[in-house]
């Protein structure tokens, strides 16, 4: 619709221009936006502010001659001119009513829109270390990046998840001795208090025992923690992978940091970059020059000892994400990282990459709230909620609405006791509830026989009322809402828009009835109905939570 409406204000100002001798401005670039109080219309837009400056005339004198042309166009009831030069439009309801045939028609591809037009992006996300469960934070990035990109693919991108496993390095020695010395101290042997310090170590480490037996303690030390890392890496990744999937989180690809190693992808960055004068040597080390691209210091990839460092290796992946033809690459991490963006921006450069093709999304950390009072939590002490506890307590929609409902670079308090909460005081079951109750409505109205019809044949003249016209409005704003997430990166709009939209349902549903004696507006007011099911229904699926229908 604001295409059209776009449409109308350009073929307005070009017929305005000739009679004013105003110079024709087919490219003029302006907005059209829907204003946040019902009084100022349907739309509004800004065009006569912009010419301002380009005609060296007072904009509301051009505003005036604007909508003067509008109003010649019988799409609009009313056009207004307000404030300095706005120009607010007010559409016919019947336009707004046929906008229901084009969502009815669309069904499941509702809300679709191709800004994209089919650009590859890969979305980076979770990636958490193979060295413990994933806790709530880690959750809150798989409900943000699986979102993302479910959005994006709704708006014409085609888009690719990967999880990085970050398999290599100390950390993976340390988890290895930390299996090995909780199975020494289950056998009652003398043992080293553990660096990961979490219960699941120990389940680990009878598993251990039980699969490898207690002579496997008696190997050669780096042999022993080679083998105990393996291990444990393994049993914690099937963990990982268990967690995710019942989360309902998918992945194209799960790259292994090994194997960069392996194939001596992580040296042949190296060697490419100093070649091309990006690295030099200090102090029997190697350094990237990622300062004067933005970066606070410049950073070593090689060690003295000859040992590369993380960044190395994260340098040969992104290397490879570009390889692979992504124009846009999408890294979810989390809030801890924020210093990492400007070497990672300048290593980008550094491979002759614009490093706006890189894309970095925060996701901030998520507290839990219990009875009012925060949860005390610490990832290092192996004290900490797991998402796999919190969706077995609340349930997986819950839980990923829960996650979504704010923007991810803010702090997240999860309110244990509303997540739990079967009322309208829980946004995802008010939302929820919505569509169980089109559903019903729909039961309803096959019990007392109601014949169902087809768009075409609809007296579209009967819905014309101000609670109808209010819902439709809502339920067209959906292609605008993926639009502008897939340009901004962020989902948790789209949370806010399903709660708009399922208020305006209930509000519609109490003070209109559906199914009545008066047959052409029932059959009116339920392709009202379908046309907020399927909206809910699309909504809900860009977050990947189900639309029930019974509650």
């Amino acid at each position: 619709m604001k295409l059209t409406i776009r449409a109308l204000i350009e073929k307005a100002y070009n017929s305005t221009a000739s009679a004013e001798g105003w110079a024709q401005a087919n490219d003029i670039v302006f907005d059209v936006t829907v204003p946040k109080e019902e009084k100022h219309g349907d739309f509004s837009c800004n065009a006569a502010m912009i010419l301002a400056s380009k005609l060296k005339t007072n904009p509301r004198a051009i505003a005036v001659k604007l909508a003067a042309k509008l109003e010649e166009e019988a799409i609009f009831s009313s056009v207004k001119v307000a404030g300095a030069g706005f120009i607010n439009m007010t559409l016919q309801p019947l336009e707004w009513v046929s906008f229901l045939g084009d969502i009815i028609s669309e069904k499941e591809k509702f809300g679709s829109v191709d800004i994209g037009k089919g650009r590859k992006v890969m979305i980076e996300f979770v990636s958490a270390n193979p060295t413990g469960p994933l806790h709530i934070g880690h959750g809150r990035g798989a409900a943000v990046g699986d979102a993302l990109a479910r959005i994006l693919e709704k708006a014409g991108y085609d888009t690719h998840k990967e999880y990085y496993i970050n398999n290599v390095g100390l950390q993976m020695e340390n988890l290895g001795r930390s299996t090995i010395n909780r199975a020494k101290e289950l056998l009652g042997k003398p043992f080293d208090e553990p660096d990961y310090k979490g219960e699941y170590i120990k389940e680990i480490a009878k598993e251990y025992i039980a699969c490898k037996g207690e002579d496997v303690l008696e190997l050669p030390p780096a042999e022993a923690v080679l083998s105990a890392s393996e291990f444990t890496a393994d049993s914690i990744l099937k963990g990982i992978r268990r967690d995710l999937d019942d989360f309902d989180v998918k992945f194209d690809k799960w790259f292994s940091e090994e194997s960069l190693h392996l194939a001596g992808a992580v040296e042949t960055t190296i060697e490419k970059l100093q070649a091309d004068g990006h690295i030099y040597e200090k102090d029997g080390a190697l350094w990237l020059s990622t300062e004067s691209a933005g970066d606070e210091k410049d950073r070593v990839v090689r060690r003295a000892n000859g040992i590369t460092t993380y960044l190395a290796a994260d340098i040969a992946y992104h290397k490879d994400k570009f390889d692979r033809g992504f124009e846009t690459v999408v890294d979810v991490w989390g809030a801890d990282h924020h210093g990492y963006i400007p070497r990672m921006k300048a290593t980008v450069s550094a491979l002759g990459v614009d490093p706006d093709r890189l894309v970095v999304r925060l996701v901030q950390l998520v507290s839990l709230k219990r009875g009012g009072k925060t949860v005390a939590m610490t990832t290092r002490g192996g004290v900490f909620t797991t998402l796999r506890e919190i969706i077995d307590e609340v349930g997986v929609d819950v839980t990923r609405y829960f996650f979504l409902m704010r923007s991810a670079d803010s702090h997240l308090d999860f309110d244990v006791d509303l997540a739990k909460k079967h009322s309208d005081e829980n946004p995802v079951f008010y939302i929820q509830y919505a569509h169980a109750r089109c559903a019903n409505i729909f039961v309803t109205a096959s019990e007392k026989g109601v014949k169902n019809i087809s768009f075409d044949e609809l007296d579209k003249s009967l819905l014309n009322n101000k609670d109808e016209v209010r819902l439709i409005r809502k339920l067209s704003q959906l292609p605008g809402v993926v639009a502008s997430c897939a340009e901004g990166f962020q989902p948790h709009p789209v949370t806010q828009y399903l709660t708009e939209t399922a208020a305006a349902f209930h509000y519609f549903y109490r003070h209109n009835r559906v199914v009545t004696d008066d047959a052409p507006l029932t059959q009116a007011r339920l392709k009202l109905v379908e046309a907020t099911m399927i909206t809910l229904k699309n909504g809900l699926a860009l977050l990947g939570i189900s639309a029930p229908t019974r509650m």
